[in-house]
Order: structure tokens, then C-alpha cells, then sequence
């Protein structure tokens, strides 16, 4: 599986393009805006993009959707059921303030937890990590993946739930901080320690180091 890492510089955002190197299917997730190293990517690689699929429905990591369902009418948009309400609204997304447009996103598949996207071998499941926002999901592939020099035992894409030595936001509409570091010690803390977090924000890391390093979840987290 091919990996990238896309940094928005206004939004700060990090947008993640995921292919199977022998079918050309790919996922994109969180597009902030539309990078061009990602749309270059896309085309020098003939991928098929196969979902646009977004952790959770806030404007900094949903505004490139609209202009690339243009460009792949075909890709559907994948989110949390219990985010369609932010998803809908430019009020509770922000991207009336954060934007200065209005973005509204009707999803064409609704995940749950347990529920499985695929693109050519390779299977993420979808876990459900409210907090940040009602309907927050990550998603986990347990496949050896390299990141940079490192090797790991898999991956998670985290949105906004959690960072390196830290954890999103819960002051926004939905946002419920116990639930947020619920969802971090059931679901993701569960994970294999040698997982790759990606994260909505900033660089990434991994489960073992958020265990015994993040300061918002190490008094809760109890080593087995």
C-alpha cells in the first residue's frame, strides 16, 4: 500500500491519500482544500479514487470535498452516521466562520462501528471515536505499512481525536471531553502498540508512545 501525507499550509490540516499499488484504488481522507502534489499524485498514478472519506465534519477537514466530487463524480463521500447533522450544517462545521462560505455535505455512505471500506487488498475498519465531534470515526488497517524510515504493524487515521501527546478539542458543538478520551482508551489504546497514528493535525506517532507519553490520557491508561 502507497502512502502520503499532504499538509494544507492555511488550514494546517494534514489530507492522507492511500492506494493499492497494483489495482490504482485509492482513498482520500480529510481534504482540507484541494493540494495540487495531491491531484498530481492522483493523475502521474492513474488512481481510481475509490472513497473521499472524512473522520469527522468540521470546515478544516471537509472543504476540498465539493470541487472533488466534481473532478470524481464516482467517489463517494464516506463519514460517521452520527455526523450527518454537522455535515449538514455551515453553522456547527464552521465553514461559514472558518471558510467564509458555506459548505453543506450530504454523505453518500454513512459508517458504523464494525463496518469495512476496502480498496483493492487492503481493509480498514471502522472504529467510532466521538468527542471531538458526535459522529468522529478512525480507521485501522493492521498490515505492515513503512512511514518514512519506521516500520510498523499497521495503521489508524485519527482525525481529530488524537495527536502526539495530545488529543483534540471538545469546546466545539458535540465536543464531550470524557467521551473523547473514552473513545481513545477503548478504541484505539486496544490497537497493537507498533500501530502508526496519522492525525488530522501535526505529525504523527504511534499507539505505544501515546500510551506513556500523551499527558491527557497516561493518569487513565493503566498497562496490563
Amino acid at each position: 500500500m502507497a502512502l502520503r501525507k499532504f499538509t494544507s499550509e492555511n488550514l494546517g490540516i494534514n489530507c492522507y491519500l492511500l492506494y493499492d499499488d497494483d489495482t490504482r484504488e485509492a482513498i482520500i481522507v480529510d481534504p482540507g482544500e484541494v493540494m495540487p502534489g495531491l491531484i498530481d499524485e492522483i493523475d502521474e498514478n492513474a488512481l481510481l479514487i475509490k472513497y473521499i472519506f472524512l473522520t469527522h465534519g468540521h470546515a478544516d477537514h471537509i472543504g476540498g470535498v465539493e470541487e472533488l466530487k466534481k473532478m470524481y463524480p464516482g467517489a463517494p463521500v464516506a463519514a460517521g452516521a452520527g455526523e450527518k447533522e454537522i455535515l449538514a450544517d455551515p453553522g456547527k462545521n464552521l465553514s461559514t466562520l472558518i471558510l467564509g462560505r458555506d459548505v453543506s455535505i450530504k454523505p453518500d455512505l454513512e459508517l458504523r462501528d464494525g463496518d469495512e471500506m476496502r480498496i483493492g487488498r487492503w481493509k480498514f475498519d471502522v472504529l467510532e471515536t466521538p468527542g471531538h465531534s458526535p459522529g468522529g470515526i478512525s480507521i485501522y488497517n493492521g498490515w505492515i505499512v513503512y512511514f518514512g524510515d519506521d516500520k510498523y504493524s499497521g495503521l489508524v487515521l485519527s482525525g481529530d481525536t488524537l495527536f502526539k501527546h495530545s488529543i483534540g478539542r471538545t469546546d466545539l458543538y458535540g465536543g464531550d471531553r470524557e467521551v473523547l478520551v473514552h473513545s481513545i482508551l477503548r478504541k484505539l489504546y486496544i490497537l497493537p502498540d507498533n500501530t502508526l497514528v496519522l492525525p488530522g493535525h501535526m505529525e504523527h506517532t504511534s499507539i505505544i508512545d501515546e500510551k506513556f507519553h500523551n499527558p491527557f490520557t497516561n493518569g487513565e491508561y493503566t498497562p496490563e
